[in-house]
């Protein structure tokens, strides 16, 4: 048998953690310079963000639902399924629980001579201050 070898050579010593460098301080976006000192394409950048309209204010499907409800002849099923992209179970909810039971509108149904019920704000909620 013979002998296992071994590795007689010396394995270098761990240095110790060197210290971080201080992070480094962040340039200007080049957003400091006056507006003369600018290039014209770049001023007119920034004039066109500048005329930008502010950011439009998001009208939510339960305010949408609402509103087509508010109309003289009201909405079927049908319409408000249209206008808010939700199945025909989660508007009949939406009408039923989120309008009548908790923000207390008055509902009132009809049904057409066509088979088509419609769906009206009979009442705006009751302000209880």
């Amino acid at each position: 048998m013979s002998k296992p070898k071994v590795n007689k050579t010396k394995k270098a010593p761990v240095p110790a953690t060197k210290p971080k460098a201080a992070p480094k301080k962040s340039k200007p976006l080049g957003n400091d310079k006056h507006p003369e000192e600018m290039s014209t394409p770049m001023q007119a950048g920034l004039a066109a963000v500048a005329a930008l309209p502010s950011e439009p204010a998001k009208e939510s499907k339960l305010a949408l639902v609402i509103k087509l409800l508010s109309r003289p002849e009201g909405a079927t099923i049908d319409d408000l399924v249209t206008a808010t992209g939700w199945q025909k179970h989660t508007v009949r909810a939406a009408i039923s629980h989120a309008l009548a039971k908790k923000r207390g509108y008055q509902i009132a149904s009809e049904k057409l001579q066509g088979g088509k019920r419609t769906y009206k704000i009979a009442e705006p909620p009751k302000d209880d201050h």
